[in-house]
């Protein structure tokens, strides 16, 4: 689970800001103007049915980016919206999808 102040709130909007496309997922970042930053994960009912299987999705996402936080330049706002085809996906391959779009948002400070 993320810390309070590394979530994102509702009704955060994501109008100007930087998109990023991968198979799995979208990713919108945009500053937000403090020292932290706020992470936000879109697993819609479109993806699958089950609450089970969305949550498994979100810890995923949540465990890398808790990881990579320590790496990632201070003071944005991370929206991630789920694609169907991250589906049976392996956390590595979803770890790798992840640092790639950060480095190429250049957003990473350093990769390990």
């Amino acid at each position: 689970m993320f810390k309070r102040q590394n979530r994102l709130p509702r009704g955060v909007g994501f109008y100007n800001s930087n998109f990023f496309s991968t198979p799995f997922f979208v990713l919108k970042v945009k500053g937000n103007g403090l020292i932290v930053n706020r992470f936000g994960i879109v697993v819609s009912k479109k993806i699958d049915k089950r609450s089970t299987v969305r949550n498994k999705i979100k810890r995923i996402f949540r465990s890398i980016l808790i990881d990579l936080n320590k790496d990632i330049i201070s003071g944005q706002d991370m929206l991630f919206i789920v694609k169907k085809e991250i589906l049976n996906k392996t956390n590595n391959k979803i770890d790798l999808q992840i640092r790639g779009v950060l480095e190429k948002a250049r957003l990473i400070n350093r990769l390990k």
